[in-house]
């Protein structure tokens, strides 16, 4: 199938199957080149490309991804590197809620210290000084 008829089947754009395609994402898949220098690509690259919307939207890296997908058979993924790699990232998300817990924190001390009468010190409002 034509890239474009890939484009109608997932909704992944041109672009950004070309991109993967570079990364090495497509591996295990079939891409044959036409006389007239179009890519013919197999209904792996489907499958593959529904893979690898899924780890995305699990925020999974492209490393991530193509670390996961090195086996021969694309059929299968290491269910214990990724395993792994979930853990990280459960590891990374819970970083990210501290930190917006932290700044959510912050911003509410602002918000207490603001008022009308704020001093300004070097163009600054005072309740800023946190």
């Amino acid at each position: 199938m034509l890239i474009g008829e890939i484009v109608k089947k997932t909704g992944i754009s041109k672009d950004t199957i070309r991109f993967y395609e570079k990364e090495g994402l497509f591996r295990n898949c079939l891409i044959i080149r036409r006389d007239n220098n179009y890519k013919e690509y197999s209904s792996d690259v489907v499958e593959q490309l529904q893979l690898i919307h899924t780890l995305r939207k699990l925020n999974f890296s492209l490393s991530d991804i193509n670390n996961l997908t090195r086996i021969k058979n694309s059929n299968l993924l290491d269910c214990n590197n990724l395993s792994k790699s979930i853990n990280k990232n459960i590891e990374i998300v819970d970083e990210q809620i501290n930190n917006l817990l932290k700044l959510k924190e912050d911003l509410i001390k602002v918000e207490m210290a603001c008022t009308p009468n704020c001093n300004f010190i070097d163009k600054k409002p005072s309740c800023l000084s946190c």
